[in-house]
């Protein structure tokens, strides 16, 4: 089986994510099919950190179909005249639905490209991708070196979280304790920056990916591209 690139797979992925900006019925169902697919080939392993992505997102999820649902003129959903004008639409109901599928599937590639790639393939893949860049005054080696600062924080940051956080492991209710939770991390941040030493960084490097597999993103937006195509006729 012949590995793909992760340069082509970071292109896959924008490309995957652009089309699903505008999203279709044919395209989500695509979508779902196509991720269906590759988490299976990797035997479900990764399925569960997926599933842990979506649940931290629910209520996010959640507002924008109260959003959807509140704010997009159209029939309600109940007819009930003396209400018309507060009801949710059948409208704002499919809009909703449909963007709140498009991020569920854009989440659950976030979550299967970073459990492909490692952090050295994934800086790599991106100083590769910035290095055009150079003609516009952008350093790709800034860029990279921007990511590889923000992987340490994050982990760093949830390392202080467990810290801080009672016992049973959940998040403080009452809002003065959320409060002193934000306010001891943000001064444990403080303390370790003002810690920290400089060190050399050296960024990873790739070869370019083969020419052939660079006909996978095209393929892949050419699938879209007809699907929309179809739906519209």
């Amino acid at each position: 089986m012949v590995k793909i690139h992760s340069v082509i797979l970071i292109v896959c992925f924008l490309v995957f994510v652009a089309v699903l900006a505008f999203p279709s019925p044919p395209a989500l169902l695509i979508s779902v099919l196509l991720l269906m697919f590759l988490y299976r080939r990797n035997g479900g392993e990764h399925f569960s950190s997926a599933l842990i992505m979506l649940r931290r997102m629910r209520w996010f999820l959640f507002s924008i179909l109260i959003v959807y649902c509140w704010f997009t003129p159209g029939e309600p959903l109940v007819q009930w005249t003396a209400l018309d004008s507060w009801l949710p639409t059948y409208e704002g109901l499919l809009s909703g639905m449909q963007r709140i599928i498009a991020l569920a599937i854009v989440i659950a590639s976030v979550n299967l490209l970073l459990r492909s790639l490692s952090r050295e393939q994934l800086l790599a893949a991106i100083h590769f991708l910035v290095r055009p860049l150079q003609m516009v005054g952008v350093k790709p080696e800034m860029v990279a070196l921007r990511m590889m600062l923000v992987f340490d924080a994050m982990g760093e940051v949830q390392t202080m979280m467990s810290h801080y956080l009672p016992e049973k492991g959940r998040a403080p209710r009452q809002l003065d304790r959320i409060g002193g939770l934000a306010a001891s991390i943000f001064s444990a941040v403080v303390i370790r920056a003002k810690q920290a030493q400089t060190h050399e960084v050296t960024l990873p490097t790739i070869d370019a990916p083969p020419v052939i597999q660079w006909s996978y993103p095209l393929a892949l937006w050419g699938c879209f591209y007809l699907s929309g195509m179809w739906w519209s006729l």
